[in-house]
């Protein structure tokens, strides 16, 4: 007789390629830029063919808090070749922490967080600021948008650059007219970037990438004018922070490898960098006891968007769910096994999830 042909065999033995062959020439036909970051890393892969074992090779000698051995800039510059399409993702176009009341929106920590930076800018309409470690632009625009301040954003990584500016260019003439951004190393800022001229300049969680932040510093110091003002908005480990416990060494060990970060200083170190480049303290506290201050007991924890223990099975902020970040990499590497990502996109987001337990876990 005639060969027969199993249909649902068939279909199910060609599903898979041609959803994938589908997908692919999906994201062939469309803009990258207009894409979910999610479709642009499966389209176009890792920004700057960064390897994540290339990466993991600096942390390979890293136990506890300890310091890398490799330069400060081009590990920053790398990490945030891995992470930067998956952190819009999951957390937005803010890459930092901040306050807020239990049942509100993951958005407004960020913005409490950037109006509570922008206070103590003490800026003005065109007043020039420096953003040192900008991102994609999300705390330098929320600046803007409270101060109608002109601010320049520094970044190591050229994609940030770009994706920044992407961002930007689709905004108001008024915002464009005061966000402007310039690929920099701020440990060793060139002279397109004028000097003693800034009124102010602001680290938003962004000097974790360096061991001696006073190198950092020194740079802010020299851009800025006579009495310009530096707000550091930055992590340092607090009294109960325990070198010896096995728990508080591994969890450090996984946050400095999964944020890309240097040794972590004590509050006294992190002081006394600040005053060896020359600015004087008029006031130093732990920023997070803002939202303390405000809600009492129905404050929503910094880190309770990234554990489990505060997001349950409603979740706040479904990306950054520790299920949906572990659940995340397996369907990537399910993809990158028949060649619909690249692979270092399914580690890269394992190296995410490695920074997300590790930093809410401390």
């Amino acid at each position: 007789g005639e060969p027969r042909i199993d249909a649902s065999m068939a279909s199910s033995r060609w599903a898979l390629p041609l959803l994938v062959g589908a997908l692919a020439l999906a994201l062939t036909l469309c803009d990258p830029t207009s894409l979910h970051p999610l479709l642009r890393l499966a389209r176009l892969g890792v920004p700057g063919d960064e390897s994540v074992d290339s990466f993991d090779v600096h942390y390979k000698e890293v136990l506890g808090n300890k310091q890398h051995t490799s330069g400060d800039a081009g590990v920053a510059s790398s990490f945030y070749n891995l992470a930067t399409e998956f952190y819009e993702y999951g957390w937005g176009d803010s890459f930092h922490f901040g306050w807020r009341k239990r049942g509100e929106p993951h958005l407004v920590s960020i913005q409490n967080a950037q109006a509570h930076l922008a206070s103590k800018l003490g800026v003005g309409d065109m007043d020039r600021v420096l953003d040192m470690g900008c991102g994609i632009g999300g705390p330098l625009r929320g600046v803007v948008r409270a101060t109608g301040a002109n601010v320049t954003g520094l970044t190591i990584n050229a994609h940030q650059v770009r994706r920044a500016e992407q961002i930007t260019a689709k905004l108001t003439p008024y915002m464009r007219a005061r966000c402007h951004f310039s690929l920099q190393d701020y440990l060793n800022v060139d002279s397109s970037i004028e000097e003693g001229v800034y009124d102010a300049a602001f680290y938003m969680e962004s000097s974790l990438h360096c061991e001696n932040r006073t190198k950092t510093f020194l740079e802010a110091f020299r851009l800025l004018r006579p009495g310009g003002r530096l707000v550091a908005l930055e992590y340092v480990t607090l009294d109960a922070w325990n070198s010896s416990d096995a728990t508080h060494a591994e969890l450090m060990r996984m946050h400095l490898h999964g944020n890309g970060a240097a040794r972590t200083p004590t509050v006294e170190e992190a002081l006394a960098m600040v005053r060896a480049a020359g600015f004087v303290v008029t006031e130093h506290y732990d920023y997070m006891s803002v939202g303390q201050r405000l809600y009492g007991a129905d404050e929503f924890p910094w880190w309770g968007d990234l554990q489990f223990s505060e997001q349950g099975l409603l979740p706040t902020l479904l990306p950054a769910h520790p299920w949906v970040r572990k659940g995340l990499h397996y369907v990537l590497s399910a993809l990158s096994a028949v060649g619909a990502v690249p692979a270092d996109v399914a580690k890269a987001a394992a190296l995410m999830d490695m920074g997300g337990a590790g930093l809410s876990g401390l």
